[in-house]
């Protein structure tokens, strides 16, 4: 009747549908391609030697229940402790990451005197990490966590008091020992946790005679040491470092991260910037196709993000290393990433929970 308007469904041509099809089965395809790739590359994560340079720390985790008032200052929780344990920390834990995936993994670094780093030295011959580490007067530097209920309540830094500038004489060792023996690794990381070690004479002295070596560079920095590595092959910042890095506030857009990707490959001359952002995922700026992508981070339960950007940097440089393009090297470190913010204190996963991650994912998209 005249007024009324029609509820009859819309029919579309055979086409359209035909074209939906075809389109969901070339992502079908593409996904198990894709899959059938990263597990290939994982299972070749066994052949690879990785170099971790870096500040190397020790993280102590004090395990307690918090069931009464504080009766000397009830506004701090009082913790009865009921076990404690230890875990490499800082760059070290870039190298544990690597040989829990399988990789053969040199670290590199300074390690005090004392206690924390007898404990250091020892979870490296455990793990079968391969520890070339020099002395210095600075104490060794330890980070203890105090942990109640799967929460951290609070964090106490030992060590980073009274820091010291590393002597001529370590960086010189650290410089004679790459002379040697940087031919014999795939890929190199350097992560720095703004510990001393890393300066501009360091830095750029590592950073060439990898290039030399046509040896890809990872570089973790903090950012007020980012001068020191121009050069590098990969920069890989969280949202937060870029932020105070570029100057620009962070928004979850394709154009604002476009710009901090631009300004900072431009500034230390990297092939690639890489910016975790946390829930939002992470994008990738190609400096010298002027390209970019992003990832999704993946549906996740989080408890504690401590090591994520560790795991990040160990899984991609191992994937790359194998020879994955950029961006499916950066999907199997967004996978791994995923893993361990799940996981309570500075944890690590394994080649078996990846490929579970990967077979979930592909199950999901075969629903959609």
């Amino acid at each position: 009747s005249q007024g009324m308007t029609s509820t009859r469904p819309q029919i579309l041509p055979p086409a359209y549908y035909i074209f939906i099809f075809h389109n969901s089965y070339k992502t079908r395809i593409a996904n198990k391609n894709m899959d059938r790739e990263l597990k290939e590359a994982l299972s070749h994560f066994k052949d690879k030697k990785i170099l971790v340079i870096g500040d190397i720390m020790l993280d102590k985790f004090s395990w307690g229940e918090v069931n009464r008032i504080n009766p000397e200052q009830p506004a701090a929780p009082l913790v009865k402790i009921l076990k404690e344990n230890y875990a490499l920390g800082g760059a070290a834990n870039v190298a544990n990451n690597i040989v829990s995936l399988n990789g053969n993994c040199t670290l590199c670094g300074v390690i005090g005197y004392g206690f924390p780093g007898s404990i250091i030295k020892k979870l490296c011959l455990n793990k079968k990490i391969r520890l070339k580490s020099f002395y210095s007067k600075n104490p060794p530097i330890m980070k203890q966590r105090i942990m109640a209920h799967g929460q951290q309540i609070t964090r106490l830094d030992f060590g980073e008091k009274n820091i010291k500038k590393i002597p001529d004489k370590i960086k010189e060792k650290i410089t004679d020992f790459l002379k040697k023996e940087i031919k014999g690794f795939d890929f190199i990381i350097m992560s720095d946790y703004n510990k001393e070690l890393f300066d501009m004479e360091l830095s750029k002295e590592i950073i060439n005679l990898a290039r030399e070596s046509n040896i890809p560079t990872l570089v973790d920095p903090k950012p007020c040491n980012l001068d020191f590595f121009k050069g590098c092959f990969i920069i890989c910042p969280n949202k937060h470092e870029a932020e105070e890095m570029t100057g620009i506030k962070y928004s979850n857009g394709k154009n604002t991260l476009t710009t901090m990707g631009k300004i900072l490959a431009e500034r230390i001359n990297a092939k690639y910037v890489i910016i975790t952002c946390g829930e939002d995922g992470l994008f990738c700026y190609d400096s010298i196709k002027n390209d970019s992508f992003y990832i999704k981070a993946e549906a996740r339960e989080v408890s504690d993000v401590t090591g994520a950007g560790d795991t990040f940097a160990a899984v991609l440089s191992l994937g790359l290393a194998c020879k994955l393009k950029i961006e499916n090297a950066a999907k199997l470190a967004n996978y791994a990433a995923g893993i361990v913010v799940e996981k309570v204190g500075t944890a690590t996963t394994n080649i078996e929970e990846i490929k579970n991650a990967l077979e979930k994912a592909g199950q999901a998209s075969v629903n959609l």
